[in-house]
């Protein structure tokens, strides 16, 4: 089952954060790499099996104020997300806004959003740190798809870390590699490549 979802710290690493000059310059260079888990709540109660793999957050295709946030997750047997949501900064904030809804990453890392699709509702919440990512992203469908019904959720943690090129080390990554990869692009439906890194063990 391949599915395309929306797409997971210390407590004084927010002040870190706050630091940094803007969302660009916090983020530039380095990724959060980790552990995800993903979980089919079929129908939106019965659950499956959880599924393990990894994940990664980043961006990708700074220009000026406007950034790509790219979000991937790994799971085992070949399963799982990717995608790129275009937003913009103000200060060490972020955001991303569509028709059905927003995206939002505030200038102390707490991160929420929801939007709609035709078949899909999509949420996020979580918080960035200077040196961890926790994001929950939930993916709710609206109509069934293949075998998958109408009202089943599949909800993904991710819990990444932060390395940055002077330290190749993040949760149990050894090399990383920043190689340009196909990710969804969540406003046009279609997918770009995006420079995104890739854990070699």
């Amino acid at each position: 089952m391949y599915v395309l979802l929306f797409s997971c710290g210390k407590s004084n690493s927010s002040e870190e954060m706050n630091s940094k000059d803007d969302f660009a310059s916090f983020m530039s260079g380095e990724a959060y790499l980790g552990s995800a888990k993903s979980i089919l709540y079929l129908h939106g109660y019965e659950a499956f099996p959880s599924v393990s793999g990894k994940g990664s957050f980043s961006v990708s295709n700074v220009s000026g104020d406007n950034i790509t946030v790219a979000l991937i997750c790994e799971l085992s047997g070949g399963d799982g997300f990717s995608f790129g949501i275009s937003g913009k900064q103000t200060g060490r904030n972020w955001s991303a806004t569509f028709d059905t809804g927003t995206f939002v990453i505030q200038e102390n890392g707490s991160m929420s959003g929801t939007i709609q699709t035709d078949d899909q509702e999509i949420s996020w919440t979580g918080h960035l740190f200077d040196d961890r990512v926790m994001l929950d992203v939930k993916l709710k469908y609206m109509k069934q798809q293949g075998n998958i019904t109408e009202g089943s959720i599949i909800s993904t943690h991710l819990d990444l870390f932060r390395s940055s090129e002077s330290e190749q080390v993040a949760n149990g990554c050894s090399t990383i590699v920043w190689e340009n990869r196909a990710v969804f692009n969540l406003y046009s439906g279609g997918v770009d490549m995006m420079r995104v890194p890739v854990c070699h063990d």
